[in-house]
This record gives structure tokens, C-alpha cells and sequence, in this order.
């Protein structure tokens, strides 16, 4: 197990083999967890939520008017709901098949 050195202020470096494995860089944000047996620590991006969520309305605009109006009768909330179930199914790493 690679071994790390704390140096002033705190700061850790990760090995090379760590961050090319999760593509961290420079100025990227981490999220820590303390737990029992150590420190957890996951790789997290930030968004802009206004952004975003003009973003998602155009793209749900776009698939009402592709869709020739198939789902015109369906609410904001259960569009969101669909976009979400395919976006979960995406995120699913699928197991190899043999």
C-alpha cells in the first residue's frame, strides 16, 4: 500500500497511479467521510444549479417537440421522473457477460 506524507497545513499528495486512476487534477474538489478505520475520501464536481436547471428545461423542451407531442400531457415532475429512471439506468455499471 502506497504510503503518504502529511506536510505543513495539513496537505496530503495522492500518488500519481491515484489520481490518473480517477482523473483528479489540480483545484478538483474531494468530499471526506470520517469513518471507524480511516478517512474516505470521493472525488465530487459542483454545479451550477441555476445553470443546470435552464439547461434541463431546454433539453425537456426539446424532447416534447421531437416526440410530436407525446408527452405534451405529461407534467414537469413526471418528465423529471423519466429523465432521472434513465439517467439511474446509465450510472448502473452492467455486469460482463461470459
Amino acid at each position: 500500500m502506497p504510503l503518504v506524507k502529511m506536510i505543513r497545513g495539513g496537505q496530503v499528495t495522492f500518488p500519481k497511479v491515484f489520481r490518473d486512476k480517477f482523473g483528479l487534477k489540480e483545484g478538483d474538489l474531494m468530499e471526506y467521510e470520517i469513518r471507524e478505520d480511516g478517512i474516505f475520501f470521493k472525488p465530487k464536481q459542483v454545479i451550477d444549479r441555476g445553470g443546470a436547471l435552464k439547461t434541463f428545461s431546454r433539453a425537456i423542451a426539446k424532447i416534447q417537440a421531437r416526440s410530436g407531442n407525446k408527452f405534451k400531457h405529461l407534467s414537469e415532475e413526471e418528465l423529471y421522473g423519466l429523465i432521472e429512471e434513465a439517467v439511474e439506468s446509465v450510472d448502473k455499471p452492467k455486469s460482463k457477460r461470459r
